[in-house]
């Protein structure tokens, strides 16, 4: 279909334009049942973004980290913008914006990463059995974000719908993404297969110090998230710090101060949507409702996550 074509597009980050690169990608149309199509490209049974080079992806594996590096691997749409910043501010030591956009492992070329002073945040969207080796070579700390998959389902929707990218335009309606997203066939194989990963290799490696950041509760509680950040990462507690970077990240003020360094597809800011939790209270009919949950606890059924987010606990902030 005409809107799975490759348009000619500007991606940018921190205002640099992207060199958008398909070459040796294999790239697949995934089809909705209303006919859409969304562009994906498959490496190594995983499917990405096209906008991420196979050059790259090829080094993940061998990337060399650093004992202090925070490896930050949370699945798109649960938070790990709003977390990074939080982390950088922490690490940094003030309440200021980050100026820039945060260094996505599978999209920044990994000479740039290695020019950045210790300690880094390697953030990337890739499944943990995916992570450097050096992750557990080194015990790296991770910060794993998680947030209720409907409301991911959601962002992920609107963050595709009706928008231009250089692999194509997606104008599917919800409902009909929302049974790619419960298949597992969009952006890194879907959260349940993401999660479940994370949790096999949490449980193969307990030596990984990670800590679980949870949308929900530091949308409840913005303070006490920050503070037990601050915890992990070992640093010397300021509950005056805390609450100054709380206070600086609340949504509004931080959609408005990173819009300069956001990411930009043709010229549109598209990173910073609601900030909010139960919008998917907006979308779901009834009948969509149960069709999700049938496959929430066919996939997630005694996953360590299952509780958090089943049909009985209602996020209600």
């Amino acid at each position: 279909m005409d809107e799975a074509k490759s348009e000619e597009v500007t991606f940018t980050v921190s205002g640099k334009a992207l060199d958008v690169d398909f070459s040796g990608q294999h790239l697949v149309e995934v089809t909705d049942r209303g006919g859409h199509t969304i562009v994906y490209h498959i490496f190594q049974g995983v499917r990405y973004a096209p906008v991420f080079k196979v050059e790259i992806l090829q080094h993940v594996k061998g990337f060399n980290m650093r004992p202090d590096d925070i490896y930050f691997p949370g699945y798109p749409r649960t938070g790990t913008n709003w977390t990074f910043e939080m982390v950088r501010m922490l690490l940094n030591g003030k309440a200021e914006t980050i100026p820039k956009a945060k260094d996505l492992m599978e999209l920044t070329p990994h000479d740039e990463l290695a020019k950045l002073p210790s300690p880094r945040i390697v953030n990337t969207h890739m499944k943990m059995s995916d992570c450097p080796n050096d992750v557990t070579a080194l015990k790296c700390k991770v910060i794993y974000t998680i947030r209720d998959p409907k409301d991911v389902a959601v962002s992920l929707y609107k963050l595709y719908h009706n928008r231009t990218f250089p692999s194509g335009t997606y104008n599917g309606r919800f409902e009909d993404f929302l049974h790619l997203f419960m298949e597992g066939t969009v952006d890194n194989n879907g959260i349940f297969e993401h999660w479940r990963d994370a949790e096999k290799y949490f449980t193969d490696h307990p030596e990984i110090p990670v800590y679980f950041q949870s949308y929900e509760e530091t949308i409840k509680d913005p303070v006490r998230s920050v503070q037990a950040l601050s915890d992990f990462l070992g640093l010397q507690r300021n509950d005056d710090l805390c609450r100054a970077i709380a206070e600086k990240c609340s949504f509004s003020r931080m959609k408005k101060d990173k819009e300069p360094f956001s990411i930009t597809v043709g010229g549109e800011h598209f990173l910073y949507r609601k900030g909010i939790v139960g919008d998917w209270k907006n979308w779901f009919k009834d009948q969509m409702l149960d069709d999700y949950y049938r496959v929430y606890d066919e996939k997630m059924a005694s996953s360590r996550f299952y509780d958090t987010y089943a049909r009985s606990v209602d996020h209600n902030i």
